[in-house]
This record gives C-alpha cells, structure tokens and sequence, in this order.
C-alpha cells in the first residue's frame, strides 16, 4: 500500500470518527446522565482546552502537510492519526460532565462550542480526503484553495471557543450570558417601540395635544410593522385622553396603560434578578438544577413579552391584549416562585443562632440581594395584570350618546 493510499484510509478513518464523536454529542441528551467519574470542572474544562489547542495545531501541520501543489503523504500520516485521537478525546471529555454536577447550562454550552468545531474539522478532513482520491486535476485554482478556507474557519472557531465569550468556566456564567442575551432582546423590544410611536408621532403631531409630554414611553417600543395609529390608537400608546373618545377606545387606553406598566416592571424585574441574585456571587449558591430550571423562566417571560408587545400593533384586540398578559402573569408567578432559592427560610432555630454575633467576632454582613424589593415588585406585577383583566368602567360621558 503506497503512502497515498494510507493517507486515504486515515483520512476516511478521521472523518468517521468525527461524525461518531458529532452523533455520540447530539444522542447525549436523549439517553440517561453518565455517572460522573471526576467532579473537577476545572480539570474537565482545561483537558478540553488543550484538546482543542492540539486540535488546532494539528490542523496547521496538516494542511502545511497535504499542501495541493506538493503532498507530503508520509509526512501526514502521524498528523491524521493524532486528528482522530484528539476527536474520540473530545467526546469522551464532554461525556465526563454532569448537570447536577456541572450544570445543564454550561453542558449544552460545551456541546454547541465542540459541536461546531468537530463539523468545522471534519469539512478540513473531507477536503483533503476529496483531493487525495481525485487526483492532481482539482489541485490548481478555487478548488485547490479549500483547504485553506476550511482550515481557517477551523481556527477561528477554536480560537472563539477558547476565548473569553467562548466555552464558560462554570454554571453560573454560562446562565449568566444567556440571561444577558434575554435582557438584550427585552431592551430592543423596548426601543422598538420607542422608535415606532416616534416615527407615528411625527406624522401626527399637528393633530394631537401633549406630544412633548416625557411620559416614560420611550423606554418601552414597538417595532414599527408599517401600519400607522390613527389618532384614537396613537393617544392610548402615549397615555392620552382621545379628544373623542368612546367607550371602545377609553377601553383601548386603560388596557394600553397597563401593559406599558406590566412591561416596565417585568423588564426591570429582569435586570435585578441578574445583577442583584445571578452576579452577585451569593455565600451559598442555588443547586445547579434549580439555576438551569431558573433560565427556562428567563426564556419564557421574553417569548410572553414579545407577543405582549405584539398584541400592541395596530389592529388593537383587547381580547388578544388580555390573554397575552395573563400569560406574562403566568411566567412571573413561576418566575416568582422560581427565586425563593435565593431567599431560603430564616425563621429556623439553627439559622438564627448561626446569626448571632459572638464577643470578638463580627456581625454577619448584609446579603446584597433585597427580598422585600423582590415581593413589592411581583406585587405590583400581580396587581397591574388584575387591573388589565377587570372589567373596565368608563370615566363618567365617555362612551355615552349625546341626548
């Protein structure tokens, strides 16, 4: 068998077991939590690292190796068969991590980043394997330049992976970024709308009193989708009173008014819960399943948000705008119950004695996170939401036929 040849096989061999490595990652969440056999992350983690640091510089040795215009087969083959130790390493280190252990956050994290890569080697892997068996005829030109751009991408995503805003070091900072990330799609929520009654605003201002009132209503947004509010809906959106208002549109307005109250709380409740309880680095942290089962409820309170926002739009539906509050409502109240890991009963015997200062020693320190502002603020959730889905009575001649 020549050195070509060989070449082939290994490479055939490598890429096979990158596909393995890529099903054995997406099967790992479909079958039963390995038993963790170390409850290091820190080694888990840094075994990864350098696996994707040989991973990279294999990769160079190979393409300097497998070049088009000179192949060096022989030069390749301890190349290869270290691309394809590296590869099953890989898998078998993701497999070592544990959610109750490490955290489900930071697994999928983990996955994604390997998954990525381990596609990225394999389209290097493939390339050279394509040149190797077709022979000098697609050496020269874009073809033959393949390798390069795969090989790059290779590095750029190992690169990524192994930088600051790649592969997190524990838990609580993988749920941390992803809770950063819904914060960021509720602010640009926010601004939308903002953008949206500007740009109405602008096209209606000779018609309307109190446009230069500072309401607070820049900070909520709706996307602009095109249609434009008359002046009934362009009133109700910047809390005022229609100069000929009916009852349907009084009705519009007090449901308009406490969704824009709804979204500010829950948006600012959003943005406590990171900064005061998620970075905040609390003595005692929350279990690892309790933090993954808390990013759920980040992921629905945007997806309820969003479809709040979007019952906003013109045509106004106070039925669809009462439905998709209470379907924040019912976010918030798991959310709410969701945050009692952070505030753990006091009233126990052991934790008061546990709190009691001893002559010489100081006083326990005051947790940073404020419970009562937790409760008052879900309070005037709960209260505003009720207020939205009462029945609504009318000022008094709003809506009334002139006799």
């Amino acid at each position: 068998m020549t050195d070509k040849q060989k070449v082939i096989v290994a490479l055939t061999s490598a890429s096979e077991t990158c596909t393995a490595a890529l099903s054995a990652l997406a099967s790992r969440n479909q079958r039963d939590e390995p038993e963790p056999q170390t409850s290091d992350l820190v080694v888990i983690l840094k075994d990864l690292d350098s696996l994707l640091s040989l991973i990279y510089n294999s990769s160079t040795k190979l393409a300097l190796a497998l070049k088009p215009s000179s192949p060096t087969y022989s030069a390749s083959l301890p190349v290869i068969v270290d691309l394809t130790k590296y590869t099953s390493s890989i898998a078998h280190c993701i497999n070592l991590l544990n959610a109750d252990l490490h955290g489900g956050t930071l697994i999928k994290e983990v996955q994604h980043n390997a998954t990525v890569i381990l596609e990225a080697l394999r389209a290097v892997v493939q390339t050279f394997l394509n040149l190797a068996a077709r022979g000098p005829s697609i050496r020269s030109g874009a073809a033959g330049e393949d390798y390069l751009v795969r090989t790059g991408a290779l590095h750029d995503l190992i690169t990524q992976a192994r930088g600051t805003n790649g592969i997190p070091k524990d838990n609580i900072s993988a749920i941390c970024r992803k809770w950063k990330q819904d914060l960021g799609a509720l602010d640009d929520g926010l601004r939308e709308v903002s953008e949206m009654i500007e740009g109405v605003e602008g096209s209606e201002s000779d018609n309307l009193e109190g446009d230069d009132d500072d309401d607070g209503w820049d900070e909520l947004g709706l996307s602009d989708t095109g249609a434009k509010m008359n002046q009934d809906e362009l009133a109700r959106a910047k809390n005022v009173q229609p100069s000929s208002a009916t009852f349907q549109s009084a009705l519009f307005k007090h449901a308009i008014c406490q969704v824009h109250s709804i979204l500010r709380l829950t948006t600012l409740l959003h943005k406590r819960i990171l900064l005061d309880l998620l970075s905040s680095a609390p003595i005692m942290q929350p279990p690892n399943v309790a933090l993954d089962a808390l990013l759920l409820q980040s992921h629905a309170l945007l997806a309820a948000s969003d479809e709040l926002v979007a019952s906003l739009y013109v045509p106004q539906n106070p039925a669809t705008i009462r439905k998709d509050s209470l379907a924040l409502l019912g976010v918030i109240n798991a959310l709410h119950l969701q945050l009692r890991i952070f505030f753990p009963d006091t009233s126990s015997l052991e934790q008061q004695l546990s709190g009691l200062s001893i002559e010489g020693e100081s006083t326990p320190s005051k947790p940073k996170a404020d419970k009562k502002w937790f409760d008052i603020c879900f309070d005037q959730v709960t209260k505003t939401s009720t207020n939205l889905v009462s029945p609504y009575k009318p000022p008094p001649g709003v809506g009334q036929k002139p006799r």
